[in-house]
């Protein structure tokens, strides 16, 4: 039962940041969990987080950090933990590069985004009395955070742009960003004139000093162009008689030893020279523009985040849509029983099982596709789809394996390939078996178990080769035991595999796969899996 948090007199919150942006989240309850997937109460954008990665707990007055058995671990003040108690200002990470939480804990803490934007707005009205240039430092500021916030990237640039005019006395303004589409050519993003109106026309523009800003990551600042040689001899200066003329480049902000490289142009001009131009510092222009790239730097992240948000709502509808794909995971008649269980390492995956019932026999399939993600998860589910077509259509089993190997050699061409195993129990006992490069097929009866080993090549990869069918006899009470290399080949911490050996301890027992995946997941040290595990059980119940 979650206890809620708001008893407390105190409020705790977590400061989140990701890449630089940061959002405050206040915690509401018990347990209070961290994560990747959208169920968690704080969803973090970042594949390599699990997707339950931790959690924080509410004991009486204290907060205490626990880890779900992630990936990469959850860190307090840089030590790993499995369960810490947190103070004040304690910083939690995840193993992860660019993520860092700190718990706060204490009166009035609301501080979010918002409000801190509000604050500063509210700053840059009243002073009416501030100087310009604080204005717009001050409204800046507020923009980092509405950037942060989701507002729309062009109102930002669209506002800096009227305060910038109204600085410099310009008569226009322009933002370029480089475009990576275009060969990292300066692209128009926002222009305004000194009435507040939108200009999308640029083509008195000195074009060629705003690409030379953004190459060269060095600033062109004039107060009167027609009588500096080397920009009076610029044709489109000349042509529309520009004297005022100010691009400033939008420098990334400098990682290692790279250059420093710019992502934009602020660019401003007028047709008479600037009254107010010589009382604006260049070392202060320069700092303006600086900030102006942290206003984009800002927005970068959020669209990143917002993408990565995207991403993982349409994952988890293709996750949604597989499982629908794939038949019930226990079925049941009067002479068969099977159980199964497929468990993707990622939101999709390239394993599935199907289970086909017929009055006089049962079908079921257990596959892997080469690969991990989205590609495997499409081959998986065209396989799948053929194999339900053939087997409904009445087809024999080494003829429906036959028809995909063929679809597939004649579409993907060998650059993905698929193993799997399918098999027929028919109401008198007797089996048929057919293998294509799988896991061998485990069979317990009367006490004994045995791994099929026969089969033949992989589905995709040789055009016309043959497949042939292992026939066997299933007794009362026998059991066949389906699994892919997932569950195999799961590694503890030492390198060693899992094996298959190990199933025979758990195949005779009540309720085999939930022991064999418990067993596997202890077996792997509770680490997230690395690989897709599927395990099927079929049984002769007469």
């Amino acid at each position: 039962m979650a206890l809620a948090a708001t008893s407390h007199t105190e409020e705790a919150t977590l400061l989140i940041e990701v890449a630089g942006t940061q959002r405050q989240i206040v915690i509401t309850k018990s347990p209070f969990t961290l994560g990747r997937a959208d169920g968690c109460d704080a969803t973090i954008a970042d594949l390599k987080i699990s997707r339950q990665h931790a959690q924080v707990l509410i004991e009486g007055a204290e907060f205490y950090i626990v880890d779900c058995d992630s990936r990469h671990g959850t860190f307090v003040n840089g030590s790993r933990c499995e369960r810490a108690k947190l103070k004040n200002n304690d910083e939690v990470t995840f193993g992860v590069a660019g993520i860092r939480i700190v718990f706060r804990h204490g009166k009035a803490i609301s501080h979010t985004t918002n409000n801190s934007t509000n604050l500063l707005l509210s700053r840059l009205v009243s002073q009416s009395d501030t100087s310009d240039l604080e204005k717009l430092r001050l409204f800046l500021e507020a923009a980092r955070s509405l950037t942060s916030g989701g507002v729309v990237l062009n109102e930002v640039l669209g506002n800096m742009l009227d305060y910038a005019l109204r600085i410099t006395k310009a008569e226009r303004g322009f933002v370029y960003l480089k475009d990576a589409a275009k060969g990292g050519r300066a692209v128009l993003a926002c222009g305004r004139d000194n009435n507040g109106a939108s200009l999308t026309n640029d083509v008195r523009v000195s074009h060629s000093v705003v690409e030379e800003a953004l190459a060269s990551a060095a600033e062109f600042i004039t107060g009167d162009a027609l009588k500096q040689q080397a920009l009076a001899e610029r044709q489109s200066i000349v042509m529309n008689e520009l004297r005022t003329i100010i691009a400033i480049p939008l420098r990334a902000r400098q990682r290692g030893t790279l250059p420093i490289q710019a992502d934009g142009v602020l660019y401003l001009d007028s047709r008479s020279v600037s009254l107010n131009l010589s009382g604006v510092s260049h070392e202060v222009l320069r700092a303006l523009a600086s900030e102006c790239a942290a206003v984009l730097e800002s927005a970068k992240l959020v669209a990143a985040e917002q993408a990565a948000l995207q991403y993982r709502k349409e994952m988890d509808i293709a996750a949604s849509i597989q499982r629908s794909l794939t038949s019930a995971s226990k079925v049941e008649n009067d002479f068969v029983r099977v159980n199964a269980c497929s468990i993707p390492c990622r939101e999709v995956g390239g394993d599935f099982f199907d289970v086909h019932v017929s009055p006089d026999a049962v079908t079921v399939i257990v596959a892997d596709v080469s690969g991990k993600g989205i590609s495997a998860a499409l081959l998986a589910s065209v396989i799948h789809g053929m194999f339900y077509a053939q087997m409904t259509s009445g087809a024999r089993l080494v003829d429906a394996i036959a028809s995909v190997n063929t679809f597939l050699c004649s579409r993907v061409a060998g650059q993905k390939y698929a193993t799997l195993l399918a098999a027929q129990l028919n109401r008198d006992g007797k089996l048929a078996l057919v293998n294509c490069g799988h896991v061998p097929a485990i069979l317990a009866e009367d006490g004994k178990v045995i791994h099929v080993e026969d089969g033949d090549m992989p589905v995709g990869l040789v055009p016309e080769v043959g497949f042939h069918v292992i026939e066997r006899e299933l007794s009362a009470g026998s059991r066949l035991c389906i699994l892919t290399d997932g569950i195999s080949e799961t590694e503890n911490a030492e390198g060693a595999e899992f094996g298959t050996h190990l199933i025979a301890d758990f195949l005779c027992s009540e309720d085999p796969i939930r022991k064999i995946f418990d067993a596997v997941q202890s077996f792997g040290g509770n680490t997230e899996a690395q690989d897709d595990r599927t395990l099927l059980v079929m049984e002769r119940i007469k």
